[in-house]
């Protein structure tokens, strides 16, 4: 499978978690917290060692974030290297795991973007994240206010708790005319036998635990919708989107939303 990020599949996203969760269990006293917390770590590093052979269309499309950038849940930083648009004022990288903080900082050096890009230790849902941005003295505490020119969600929406409640507070923490750029893999919408198919079966991998497994990721949410009532009626100026692999267990949506200006 071809996807903004890379050649894969559920089975092969699974068997790589598998391998680093059996790695986790050898290194870890039995908690089940810690060694979720750990395996996923090791997972998303050993998932990103190597760079995506098809991810022009991302690349293309991360060059865009200019000013002020939020990127939420950016792991180990397979992504950092594209946010060097030269408008690029200061990026800011809300990643809950510290795990994977020591890769990250060493993606954002080696990508030469140290003096610009700060990593936070929150997550992407509001209640954590602007506590997180207040820390880093961006907002008050208690108060959300449009902060930011570009928000970047590769790979991340999938896993928030409440998907309704996070982007409605992207929205509002996105400047009028700002972007929110996205990667983003949805429910299959279910339809041709084909896609009916890959529709069942991201509901037998759910069934099978692969939200425990993996982070708290959702195969079958509606990110693009939840996204796109974000807003409210008029709320985005201009919705650019692509669906690719939609006959697949792991659809995405790439592209680009538009917050109306003032």
């Amino acid at each position: 499978m071809e996807t903004c990020y890379g050649s894969l599949s559920a089975d092969n996203v699974m068997t790589d978690y598998l391998i680093v969760l059996l790695q986790s269990l050898s290194h870890l006293k039995f908690d089940h917290a810690q060694i979720s917390a750990d395996a996923f770590a090791r997972f998303w590093i050993f998932f990103s060692r190597d760079p995506p052979p098809s991810s022009d269309a991302l690349t293309s499309i991360l060059s865009t974030a200019t000013g002020t950038v939020l990127e939420l849940g950016p792991g180990s930083g397979g992504q950092v290297k594209y946010l060097t648009n030269p408008s690029t004022q200061a990026i800011y990288g809300a990643e809950p795991c510290e795990g994977l903080h020591k890769a990250l900082r060493k993606s954002v050096a080696d990508a030469g973007l140290g003096d610009k890009y700060h990593v936070l230790g929150c997550g992407g849902e509001i209640g954590s994240l602007v506590p997180g941005l207040a820390k880093a003295g961006l907002l008050r505490d208690g108060e959300t206010s449009e902060v930011f020119d570009s928000i970047v969600c590769v790979r991340v929406l999938c896993s928030v708790p409440n998907i309704e409640e996070t982007v409605k507070g992207l929205y509002a923490l996105l400047k009028p005319g700002g972007r929110i750029i996205i990667c983003e893999h949805v429910v299959n919408p279910g339809g041709e036998m084909s896609s009916t198919l890959a529709r069942i079966l991201q509901g037998v991998y759910m069934l099978m635990g692969w939200k425990i497994f993996l982070g708290g990721c959702h195969l079958d949410r509606d990110t693009l919708g939840a996204l796109q009532k974000a807003g409210g009626s008029g709320g985005w100026e201009r919705v650019k989107i692509e669906m690719q692999s939609e006959w697949s267990t792991i659809p995405h949506a790439l592209g680009v939303l538009v917050k109306k200006g003032s």
